[in-house]
């Protein structure tokens, strides 16, 4: 009875060994794929707005604005403006930017709600494929909105 004993806890310790084996190649796996990759800093700081729009963080969002901007839009106008939209955005991605100096195009595919949008329809939502375009000053890079 020992001696079938040990034959299953010694089975029982190889499954345990394979588990935990499967389970370090899964994790590592994992790592590799999402990695620590950097992102572009200007792609990063472009998502960073959307995020903060989407947050109603307004102050982080209205912080990313140019400087010129900032001084000809108080932080209140920014606010009322940003809840006053017709449009409410629901998600936003970057997807890609393409910069030559100080100047980049920022490419983000955004879903957006919009209320009552036609007769008879009380909501229509959709998505669309638009660029930004951000400014690099003092070593920062900036919104720069086309309004």
């Amino acid at each position: 009875m020992n001696e079938h004993l040990g034959r299953r806890t010694g089975r029982y310790n190889k499954s345990l060994q394979l588990l935990v084996v499967m389970i370090s190649v899964l994790l590592l796996a994992a790592c590799a794929s999402t990695g620590d990759a950097k992102k572009n800093p200007i792609e990063e700081r472009a998502q960073l707005r959307w995020d903060s729009l989407l947050a109603a963080d307004f102050d982080t969002a209205y912080s990313l604005y140019s400087p010129g901007y900032r001084s000809a839009n108080s932080r209140v106008d920014f606010e009322i403006s940003q809840r006053t939209r017709k449009v409410a955005i629901t998600a936003a991605k970057v997807i890609s930017s393409d910069c030559s100096g100080d100047a980049c195009t920022v490419s983000a595919v955004v879903q957006y709600r919009v209320g009552a949008a036609m007769p008879g329809v009380s909501k229509w939502e959709s998505n669309s494929k638009l660029e930004e375009r951000w400014v690099r000053t003092e070593g920062k890079w900036w919104f720069v909105p086309s309004e």
